[in-house]
């Protein structure tokens, strides 16, 4: 992808989500661009699981569902 195809986007967030998008950041080694692109990408495949009613969800070692990801 070139500079020509990139599209740029002034976002404004309250200070505790930006701490967070920055923590993000620093503890998976992406920039705060590169972990909006992964939620981008984690909140595409709920919304279309969704769509099919099927449940996106976190599954522990046992195979047991502790969190469902809900979109809304």
């Amino acid at each position: 992808m070139n500079e020509r195809e990139k599209k740029r986007l002034t976002l404004d967030f309250d200070p505790s989500a930006f701490d967070l998008l920055e923590e993000l950041a620093l503890d998976s080694g992406k920039t705060k661009a590169g972990v909006i692109r992964t939620a981008l990408a984690v909140y595409a495949v709920a919304r279309d699981e969704e769509k099919k009613n099927n449940k996106l969800a976190v599954i522990d070692e046992n195979g047991n569902a502790v969190k469902q990801l809900v979109i809304t």
